[in-house]
């Protein structure tokens, strides 16, 4: 399906902006960024989030902790909503711009974008496979779709 100008418009300003904001978060530099923390460390994923305003966006931040069940979980096994997409991975000094195949590792910093109406079903699906792993909800999906 071809994408309009605007589309392609927003999704380059979109990925510009991840792509800015990580670079001066791996460098230090820049204006420091209003995260503003929203979760906790429950299931070993804490989120933040700052809007994209002008693109009813949201980017949201988190870091794979230690004992998290992110770890060793490709990006197309997130299966996060439409209208969502892993923007960058931080690994290190190491700026990833990845695809579903890139393999998330323990003290990876993560950027998702998220469309303003997603974010709470992005941190869902978050916690979930940061809970149960990969197949988080899987089980559950199928056994919908049986009855």
């Amino acid at each position: 399906m071809p994408l309009t100008m605007f589309e392609l418009a927003i999704s380059v300003g979109m990925l510009s902006a991840a792509v800015g904001f990580t670079v001066g978060l791996v460098v230090g530099q820049g204006r420091p960024p209003r995260w503003v923390e929203k979760g906790s460390f429950v299931h070993k994923v804490s989120i933040g989030f700052a809007t994209l305003d002008r693109l009813d966006a949201v980017l949201l931040r988190f870091e794979v902790e230690p004992g998290s069940r992110l770890a060793g979980v490709d990006v197309g096994e997130l299966r996060l909503p439409d209208g969502s997409s892993v923007a960058i991975v931080t690994r290190g000094k190491k700026v990833i711009v990845p695809d579903e195949d890139t393999v998330l590792r323990e003290g990876d910093q993560v950027l998702v974008v998220a469309a303003m109406g997603e974010v709470s079903q992005v941190e869902e699906r978050l916690r979930s496979v940061s809970r149960d792993g990969r197949l988080a909800g899987w089980l559950v999906e199928a056994g919908s779709t049986a009855a």
